[in-house]
């Protein structure tokens, strides 16, 4: 069994495995590549086995170095949450990095934040828009402390990652006012042969709606599919066809995008998800965070 692993030489390592190169790991822990390479060769002596491969000027992590820096990743940052909780006053503001999907409409993102942020000083946020594969993979190594989603944590990722459903929100389809009033009167079946803009093929709420024309013998032309639910909106005040958007949410859709309501699409619904890592030290805004999308107006 090994025992007695310097976390010194364990530090070097990781600083090193993220700077790409010894030399660029020397400047950050200002030291000389001399002694950063004898200690982790020290390391690697002691495991046994080889952390990095050298090919020519290029250092590259081994299998046993990958799974060895996913360790020193989640061993690092909880020494930095447990540092954080050091700073407890009165004074310490704290940064936290959201992660947002760019298929969350976010006058909903803004609804659940802002009151927190109205409410306490001390909390600053970065606020990182893109795509959930993306975005989880940072999460997985806390480069996000949470992510704000229209869709739940894929387990196969194998993340250690708690989901929470926040709320859901009925389906309206929407489009421009002239346009809405001509659609109302015949609903549903006034949508047939219609251009309708949908959220990315392999968005949940997209699926459902497919599936709900289906069911009602529906054949609209499908114009685009769209995984920014603010471009999604964009193209639907431009007149280039249907676009579906939470009820949750439907004065602020209408006022922003000069759109109207042309119908619900039952038994059609989006649901919300707060992403947060497994920690030992209490998250006490994702708390408040679930608290305060829970109060919202979302559906039973």
């Amino acid at each position: 069994m090994i025992t007695n692993i310097n976390y010194n030489h364990f530090y070097y390592f990781w600083v090193v495995s993220n700077a790409g190169s010894i030399a660029k790991a020397s400047k950050i822990l200002h030291l000389t590549p001399q002694t950063i390479s004898a200690q982790i060769s020290m390391l690697e002596q002691r495991l046994d086995k080889k952390l990095f491969i050298r090919e020519g000027r290029q250092l590259t992590l081994s299998d046993y170095g990958r799974v060895t820096k996913q360790y020193a990743d989640d061993m690092f940052a909880i020494a930095e949450e447990w540092l954080e909780t050091s700073q407890g006053n009165d004074t310490y503001i704290k940064t936290l990095k959201v992660g947002i999907s760019d298929a969350l409409p976010k006058s909903l993102v803004t609804k659940w934040l802002a009151p927190i942020i109205h409410s306490d000083s001390n909390i600053k946020l970065t606020c990182i828009d893109g795509k959930q594969e993306e975005l989880l993979s940072q999460l997985a190594i806390h480069k996000l402390d949470l992510l704000l989603t229209d869709t739940p944590s894929d387990n196969s990722y194998n993340l250690k990652v708690f989901c929470h459903e926040i709320g859901k929100s009925n389906i309206g389809l929407y489009a421009r006012h002239a346009h809405a009033r001509e659609l109302q009167a015949n609903f549903p079946h006034s949508l047939n042969q219609q251009p309708m803009v949908l959220p990315g093929k392999d968005s949940p709420t997209s699926r459902a709606i497919e599936y709900w024309l289906n069911e009602q013998n529906l054949n609209v032309s499908i114009v685009s599919h769209v995984d920014d639910s603010a471009l999604m909106k964009a193209f639907g005040k431009e007149g280039l066809g249907i676009f579906p958007a939470p009820l949750l949410i439907k004065d602020d859709v209408e006022s922003s995008h000069e759109v109207s309501l042309i119908g619900q699409v039952n038994n059609v619904y989006q649901s919300y998800y707060l992403i947060t890592p497994q920690r030992l030290v209490s998250d006490t805004f994702s708390t408040r965070l679930l608290e305060q999308a829970r109060m919202g107006e979302n559906i039973e």
